[in-house]
């Protein structure tokens, strides 16, 4: 089992590559999204792709707004 360690704001945490499922962009943080919970790690999404061993990430850049509709 390979276990990659990443920075949150409480401190660092060990997570498995293979138990995660998704990496989200937030504001100042990204999340991380894994099979049992999800942690919040200060690092950007293409450096925790890349420490997770990704070869490619799919960057959803759409804003996300409220109140849209779609015609």
């Amino acid at each position: 089992m390979r276990l990659v360690k990443l920075s949150t704001p409480e401190g660092s945490i060990y997570i498995n590559p293979e138990h995660v499922v998704a990496i989200v962009k937030g504001l100042r943080d990204t999340k991380v999204e894994t099979v049992a919970s999800t942690h919040i790690v200060k690092d950007p999404p293409e450096v925790v792709a890349r420490l997770l061993g990704l070869e490619e990430i799919e960057l959803d850049v759409t804003p996300k707004a409220v109140g849209w509709k779609e015609d």
